[in-house]
């Protein structure tokens, strides 16, 4: 059992060269976040989140967005990787068009998930560097994704509902501010993500080490 366990981390987490290794798992962390922002609309749709915009998708499209994900040299999955956002959104537009139909509100939602992806994907920061620099850009990000997002769909929804006016519109901003706090939560999902993708690209990578000629290197084994 033991073995077969070791066989099946291997196939799925390993590769010949640890630059395959290392698209492979990228390629994971890919399809773990298409699958994270699926289960989020749902939890968020049946009620299980804990309160109103408490959720993953903005901090999942975030965090992959503003990373350099390398996935090797297929075609198919660099197109994922450069398309993730409009890829990953489409279980969240089925979602809702299965629960509700279709809403005007949603070309406002939509759109603005849209901008959320093209907002991270402004950062380009590297997977390899500090994990500390990669959380401050990463949750600073988020932060200012979930205002975009917010202050967007709340003007689509007095571009709808709202009353015609200056003083309509300033209405429906007031009224935003507590549902934006409540939104700001879902930062807390950016440390784990985060951490998800940099443990995920631990792959043993050999070094060549310099040694004077005619020495010998000494090797403790314990």
């Amino acid at each position: 059992m033991l073995r077969a366990r070791r066989k099946f981390a291997q196939w799925l987490f390993g590769g010949r060269t640890s630059e395959r290794a290392m698209a492979k798992r990228f390629k994971l962390f890919a399809l773990f976040a298409i699958g994270f922002i699926a289960v989020s609309k749902l939890l968020y749709l049946t009620g299980v989140m804990p309160f109103q915009n408490f959720e993953l998708i903005i901090p999942t499209l975030v965090v992959i967005g503003s990373l350099s994900l390398y996935c090797g040299e297929s075609k198919s999955w660099r197109y994922l990787i450069k398309y993730f956002g409009i890829i990953a959104l489409v279980s969240v537009f089925l979602i809702d068009l299965a629960f509700w139909g279709f809403n005007p509100i949603y070309a406002f939602t939509w759109s603005g998930f849209i901008i959320i992806w093209i907002v991270g994907m402004k950062n380009k920061l590297s997977t390899f560097d500090r994990f500390k620099k990669l959380l401050y850009r990463t949750t600073l990000t988020a932060a200012i994704a979930i205002l975009i997002f917010d202050v967007w769909t709340a003007f689509g929804s007095w571009l709808g509902w709202g009353e015609k006016s200056l003083a309509g519109l300033a209405a429906v901003y007031l009224a935003q501010i507590p549902f934006t706090l409540y939104h700001m939560t879902s930062l807390i999902f950016v440390p784990p993500l985060l951490g998800l993708g940099k443990l995920m690209i631990k792959v043993k990578v050999p070094v060549s080490v310099a040694v004077r000629a005619g020495s010998g290197v000494k090797v403790n084994v314990e």
